[in-house]
């Protein structure tokens, strides 16, 4: 037995091992491959928002380095003269003198252009819109703002003065100096810087007002290119143009400034929130605007679409690992599930083997002594007075070997459910009785006394007569068992109503029944857990729940007072069938 013992729980062993490993190889190729896809994924998804605004930030410089170099080329282009509120056209069909308004004297014709500005060498600062010496020119409800904006550019008229004399002359993309030079009569030139007074002279048809005009000879003005610088404006980095004019009465500045918000409005209903910033990029979502000198930038704000995308990647992979244990928890379930089984049919097998050989155990036994006092009958053997002796125990080998069949077919009909009875009202107390009397001579020949303690006028109960009849005999022949090495020998069979039953006791003086072993006693094969227990097929006990619980009673077992153990079965009392 422990050798089958040891191979039983060897192969439960085995089977836990080779579960373990048949479960932990594809969970684990399972979690690697799937965690590497989902944080794959999760990257990716990240990575697209980024990678996103990467090209929208690419694309939007472009766009605004090219608007804004249209811009610069076109004002390039620009005649130096229009930058004052009047001037002289040289080019004009008119011949004497002739002073019009600036193209820029009502503002600049460019959204992006907030204002365009000239400073003389005195760091004079005059806007196109103004005119100082005739301020009439300027319309009543624009002067106030041109006037406030005249003030807030010369504060910076020092700081482009200064970027100009500190930046190389500039050379296109082909290598060509952009410079160009401007030829003008002298009487065309002496206008335009005269233009003011000349104007109002016209206008009042004074021409002894007018200035004097040198008749001969040409002016040369070398008008360079616009190029990008960033200055401090109100403590506000703000991007301008600016170019140098030189002619024969000295040098002068001419520029424009870039309107914020009209970049913004080339910048709005992008896919992600940008901004045209100074300075280089900083970073993979910001893109360096090309208008060298000046460093501006457009930086794309990514962030709430990688937080989300972010956000996203970790909830796959907290899903993964959700799923990943669910799926593990799950095969594990049914690994142990089949580890179970494993151990539950080896233990089966085990409890099949130990009931065929206490089986054949419990058949051999009272066979033996059918056969010895048979043959003694048979032979003329033995003492002729004890002849009904040897029939007495013929007799009692035959009831035992008759409850061992019993308890056998009984369990096979437990097993296969077909355990049935047939309840009918009828007094307790006579088959308790009756089943005694019929134990007794057996019970007292192995050496056990019976007392019965039977009370009066017990209502009836719907029971089965055979069926409590073996309840009682497995009673008692549990009790015979247990008590062999006890010093009393007692057996009390006490039959008495409690409360809406009547309760049926056996108890005995024998060693009693632990904790341990109570818990699974009335369990099919269920024996005492020492070694010297009496031989028996551990079935009394079950088929006892069983037939009790088919009539709707209750069994218990607890301590006996004195030592021992009491079992009893409460039968509830019912009213007896209509008839």
């Amino acid at each position: 037995m422990g050798q089958a013992m040891k191979i039983a729980v060897n192969k439960t062993a085995l089977a836990f091992v080779l579960t373990a490993v048949a479960l932990a190889v594809p969970s684990v190729s399972w979690f690697v491959v799937g965690s590497r896809e989902v944080t794959t994924e999760a990257l990716r998804s990240e990575e697209a928002p980024r990678r996103s605004a990467e090209v929208l930030a690419e694309r939007l410089a472009d766009r605004l380095g090219s608007r804004l170099e249209t811009l610069r080329e076109a004002e390039s282009r620009r005649p130096f003269y229009h930058y004052q509120n009047l001037y002289h056209d040289p080019k004009g069909a008119y011949v004497g003198a002739a002073v019009i308004p600036s193209p820029l004297a009502h503002g600049p014709a460019d959204p992006l252009v907030r204002a365009h500005f000239q400073i003389d060498a005195a760091r004079r600062l005059t806007l196109p819109t103004l005119n100082d010496e005739l301020p009439d020119t300027a319309g009543a409800a624009v002067e106030p703002a041109q006037r406030a904006l005249q003030r807030e550019l010369q504060t910076v008229a020092a700081a482009c003065l200064e970027k100009l004399r500190s930046t190389q002359p500039s050379t296109s993309s082909t290598g060509t100096d952009e410079t160009r030079t401007e030829v003008m009569s002298a009487a065309a030139y002496e206008q335009n810087l005269s233009a003011s007074r000349l104007y109002a002279a016209i206008k009042s048809g004074k021409p002894g007002e007018r200035p004097r005009m040198t008749k001969a000879g040409e002016v040369r003005v070398r008008v360079g290119p616009f190029r990008w610088h960033t200055i401090v404006m109100n403590e506000t980095d703000t991007l301008v143009a600016l170019r140098e004019v030189r002619a024969r009465d000295g040098m002068l500045a001419q520029g424009f400034v870039i309107d914020e918000d009209a970049m913004g409005e080339l910048l709005r209903g992008a896919k992600f929130p940008t901004q045209f910033l100074p300075g280089p990029p900083s970073d993979a979502t910001e893109a360096a605007v090309p208008i060298a000198p000046a460093s501006w930038r457009v930086s794309v704000f990514a962030g709430h679409a990688m937080a989300v995308a972010r956000n996203t990647g970790r909830e796959a992979q907290e899903s993964f690992r959700e799923s990943f244990t669910k799926g593990v928890m799950g095969a594990a379930a049914v690994g142990l599930c089949v580890v179970a089984l494993v151990w539950w049919t080896d233990r089966l097998a085990r409890q099949r083997s130990q009931f065929a050989a206490a089986a054949a155990h419990e058949l051999r036994t009272p066979l033996t002594g059918l056969r010895m006092y048979g043959d003694m009958l048979a032979e003329g053997l033995g003492d002729p007075a004890h002849t009904k002796d040897y029939a007495r125990r013929i007799a009692g080998e035959v009831e035992r070997l008759s409850r061992v069949v019993g308890n056998v077919l009984g369990f096979t009909r437990l097993e296969r459910g077909a355990l049935r009875v047939r309840p009918e009202p009828g007094d307790l107390a006579v088959i308790v009785r009756d089943c005694v009397t019929r134990q007794q001579p057996a019970l007292e020949a192995a050496g056990a006394r019976v007392e019965t303690i039977l009370a009066s006028d017990l209502p009836l109960v719907c029971l089965d007569r055979d069926a409590v009849a073996e309840i009682l005999q497995n009673l008692l022949d549990n009790a015979e068992k247990y008590t062999r090495a006890a010093a009393n020998r007692t057996i009390r069979v006490t039959l008495a109503r409690d409360g809406d039953s009547v309760t049926l006791a056996v108890a005995d003086h024998g060693p009693g029944v632990s904790a341990a072993v109570r818990r699974r006693l009335f369990r099919p094969f269920a024996r005492g857990s020492d070694a010297d227990s009496p031989a028996g097929l551990g079935l009394g006990l079950a088929l006892v729940q069983a037939l009790a619980r088919a009539h709707d009673a209750k069994v218990g077992c607890d301590d006996a007072p004195g030592g021992g153990v009491v079992f009893t079965v409460k039968f509830p009392i019912q009213a007896a069938p209509a008839s």
